[in-house]
């Protein structure tokens, strides 16, 4: 069965609907958009409700059973332009000669075809998108492998941002090195052009012994950041510096005089958001708080820049 949480599944689906209804971006969508694990494709068939958009979308699980769920759950929802597909994302997306990454071991043991899946019709998309699991482990969390993300939680969200996409949306944690990954990004040539961004409270895997000792070891590194009500989940909208979006510095897309080396304003803002998640050492910090007891807080989702450009950065806080 695929993991499904309600809280993450309606804010991705909500950050998915912001990015299909967004005019400057709309050119970079037309030619298709290819998803990282739909899951339940819950997420992506609301968006699409919701926003009424018609720009195809490719799913890619890899899991069988989750897989076949998501089929029932597009057909039923009679959209024409979602396809959810059992087969890997990074086989479909990989650029011809590219780099595999990660152990070769490991890839065969998550069932990871290396033959591309799709054809040209995936390497013509310009934009993926995914919840990518983040959870970070120094070895593959029983019982949880879908959700582990290596050794810092952001190896797969890397992975993603290295198919060379023109526009690229992810779901990032505070938990997960969200600092460094936002400077992967920007190094790999990326800059922000809308984020969103919410709490979200520890669940059972979080608390697993593999699982909690690892975030632990982060936050004393400076890698990762939580308090005692959980951490926060970021929607990040990324565009690759040299494709066009007939946006300037609104939307973070390009700087002031459009060069690739302008200041990314909207990464500072949300590198200090994200950051500002809580200076937690340990899970132990955060052993009275549930998920129940997190999940009744009234909560607020702050959003780019261009969405509230009188505000001062540091009342962009995001935790409600």
């Amino acid at each position: 069965m695929p993991f499904f949480d309600p809280l993450e599944s309606t804010f991705y689906g909500h950050c998915v609907e912001r990015l299909l209804t967004s005019k400057d971006l709309a050119p970079l969508l037309a030619d298709g958009i290819v998803e990282l694990g739909p899951g339940t494709a819950r997420p992506v068939v609301e968006a699409l409700r919701r926003s009424g958009s018609r720009v195809p979308i490719t799913g890619y699980e890899l899991d069988a059973d989750s897989a076949r769920i998501a089929s029932r759950a597009t057909a039923r929802a009679k959209l024409g332009n979602y396809t959810v597909i059992q087969g890997d994302f990074f086989a479909a997306t990989d650029k011809p000669g590219a780099r595999q990454h990660g152990d070769p071991a490991d890839r065969r043991k998550a069932g990871v075809v290396n033959l591309p899946v799709g054809g040209a019709a995936v390497r013509r998309a310009r934009c993926a998108i995914g919840n990518p699991p983040y959870l970070p482990a120094i070895a593959r969390p029983v019982g949880a492998s879908q959700l582990w993300g290596g050794h810092d939680g952001a190896h797969v969200a890397r992975r993603v941002l290295a198919q060379e996409m023109d526009v690229v949306l992810l779901m990032i944690a505070s938990i997960s090195d969200p600092v460094g990954l936002v400077r992967h990004a920007r190094a790999a040539g990326y800059r922000i052009a809308d984020w969103s961004v919410r709490p979200i409270p520890f669940g059972r895997y979080s608390h697993q012994p593999w699982v909690s000792r690892r975030i632990g070891e982060l936050a004393r590194s400076g890698r990762a950041f939580f308090g005692p009500e959980g951490y926060l989940l970021a929607g990040v909208t990324w565009v690759r510096g040299g494709a066009p979006t007939g946006a300037t510095g609104a939307t973070g897309a390009t700087g002031a005089t459009g060069e690739p080396d302008a200041p990314d304003d909207a990464a500072t803002v949300l590198r200090r958001i994200l950051t500002a998640a809580g200076s937690a050492t340990s899970l132990d910090e955060t052993a009275g708080v549930g998920r129940t007891a997190g999940a009744r807080r009234r909560v607020r989702i702050a959003s780019g820049l261009h969405e509230v450009p009188h505000r001062p950065a540091s009342r962009l806080s995001g935790s409600g």
